[in-house]
This record gives structure tokens, C-alpha cells and sequence, in this order.
């Protein structure tokens, strides 16, 4: 039997997992081998001293969505990989470099469903860099004199916030009437069939890919307290505020608020499938 958190995120999220270009290599901790398959580089806030920042590196072993997190502010970088990671049921690797980005100072290590290893020091671990660390992270990292976690890492990925800045991108598709057009029906049918916790009219909105793990999943004894789940997850009041959308893909950003009164933001990701679109994913956070 799969465990109910499994289930789960089987029908919460659809993890990716082909490896992305800049990163090869894993650790292992406590005997578990984590294969991590992206990697993102950004300025993150020096824990000693306020007003400077410092290069940080982002390992995990399922693909991010880099465009969320160009947008996030140094000291918001890191929770918001989190957040991606914890969607998708996979492991971080966070490496914090000194100023110059020539020495490893830090190390923090996630492992679902909760467990952690934090390393600090001056020198942690063997970094050797390609070249230097200015617009670019680019070497080999190894651990391997800690009793519980060892790694051998290579990455090449560009560092956020450093050099010239990216030349924004391109809008794609057209932007979708008021509520979203034909996929915010779509949406909101959905958000609706899973506060009611109608599995039928789930299934039907859905990707093929989620509705048939939904179909697995349904013989578990375990399905019933999977469906209440999904529904105390669902915003109790939700609206499309803006999307955009090509003949075969769509984006919506909502917002609305949980049961407890708290504002819920997010993005809503759906394809068009047999000529009918279905939502392949919905991400979205709260703030009290």
C-alpha cells in the first residue's frame, strides 16, 4: 500500500523528473542516494552581517520552475525552492558560499518527509571552481569527512542577481479574457468538484496523466482520507485574476482566501487534451 502523503502528491502535483542541463551528481545520506537533477544559483542574505549577500546554490532531485524563482528577492529564494521541493516530494541540497564564492560556508540538507543535516564552518566540504564565481557557478563539490552525508556534485548554472540582468521574456500566447476565459471555467469546475470531493468530476477535469493515478489510487484503503485532504487544501473561496494562453497551453494566476481567512495566491497550469483543456497542475500559498 502507498503511503497516504504519496498518494497524495500524486494528484496535488506532477513532479518532473528528466535531469535539466547544469547539474550531475548526488549525495547520500544515512544510506539513501539522492540524485539531484537541477539546480538553481542566486545572491542570498550573509547570515553575519545584514546588508551584504552572499552566492548560494540550490540542489534538488526534481525539476524547478526557474521563472517563479528569477522573481523572488534574495531572502525570499530559498523558501521559495522550498516550496517547489516540499510540492514535489523531493530532496535540497542548499550550499552558501563565502562573499568571494570561493569556499563552502554552509550546507543545509533536506530529506522528505522531514529530515535535515546542516553543516557551517569555514571551509566545508572541497569546492573547486572551473571559474571564478562571478556570473556563473561553475565546479565540483565533495563531502566526504562527515559520518552521515556524503556528496560529489559538478554544476554549471548561472547565478541569479549577478552580471548584467537577463533581457526579459518574451509574452507568449494572448492574454485570456476576464475569469479566465474557457480554462478558467475549466479551473474553477475543478476547484469546485474538489471542495464537494466528487472524485467523477475530478477525474474529468483532470490531465490523463493525474486521472489515471487518481484511478490507481482509488482502490487504496486509504483513498477516502486522501479525497478530505485534497479538500482541506482547497481554497474555500478562489478567482481567476489574469491569464494568458496559446492553442495548447495556459497559465492562470488566482487568488482568493482559505478557511481560515488567510489571502491565497497561485498558478493554475493546464494543456489542452483531445481538444479540451485540463488542468495539469495548480500551485498556491497562503499569508495570514
Amino acid at each position: 500500500m502507498k503511503p497516504l502523503s504519496t498518494l497524495a502528491i500524486l494528484l496535488l502535483a506532477a513532479a518532473g523528473s528528466a535531469a535539466q542541463a547544469g547539474v550531475k551528481g548526488q549525495c547520500v545520506f544515512q544510506g539513501k542516494t539522492l540524485a539531484f537533477v537541477d539546480a538553481h544559483a542566486a545572491l542570498g542574505p550573509d547570515p553575519f552581517e545584514d546588508t551584504k549577500k552572499v552566492p548560494m546554490l540550490w540542489l534538488a532531485t526534481a525539476a524547478l520552475d526557474h521563472a517563479a524563482l528569477a522573481n523572488a528577492k534574495p531572502d525570499e529564494v530559498d523558501d521559495a525552492v522550498s516550496e517547489q521541493v516540499f510540492e514535489l516530494n523531493g530532496a535540497k541540497l542548499a550550499l552558501r558560499f563565502d562573499a568571494g564564492g570561493k569556499v563552502v560556508e554552509g550546507l543545509q540538507l533536506y530529506v522528505p518527509p522531514g529530515t535535515s543535516r546542516s553543516i557551517s564552518g569555514n571551509d566545508v566540504g572541497e569546492l573547486k571552481l572551473v571559474t571564478p564565481m562571478t556570473t556563473r557557478a561553475n565546479g565540483h563539490f565533495k563531502l566526504s569527512d562527515d559520518d552521515e552525508l556524503k556528496c560529489d556534485i559538478q554544476f554549471d548554472v548561472a547565478i541569479g542577481g549577478m552580471g548584467p540582468p537577463p533581457p526579459a521574456p518574451k509574452p507568449w500566447g494572448t492574454a485570456l479574457p476576464a475569469g479566465g476565459g474557457e480554462p478558467g471555467k475549466v479551473y474553477l469546475a475543478l476547484h469546485r468538484a474538489s471542495l464537494a470531493g466528487d472524485v467523477d468530476a475530478m477525474l474529468g477535469l483532470a490531465t490523463k496523466d493525474r486521472a489515471d493515478k487518481m484511478r490507481e489510487a482509488r482502490g487504496e484503503p486509504d483513498f477516502p482520507k486522501m479525497i478530505e485532504m485534497i479538500k482541506a487544501f482547497e481554497p474555500a473561496q478562489v478567482s481567476v485574476a489574469s491569464g494568458r494562453a496559446d492553442a495548447n497551453r495556459a497559465e492562470l494566476q488566482i487568488n482568493g482566501k482559505d478557511s481560515d481567512g488567510a489571502t491565497v495566491t497561485g498558478v493554475v497550469k493546464l494543456i489542452r487534451e483531445a481538444g479540451a483543456w485540463r488542468v495539469e497542475k495548480v500551485s498556491t500559498k497562503s499569508k495570514l
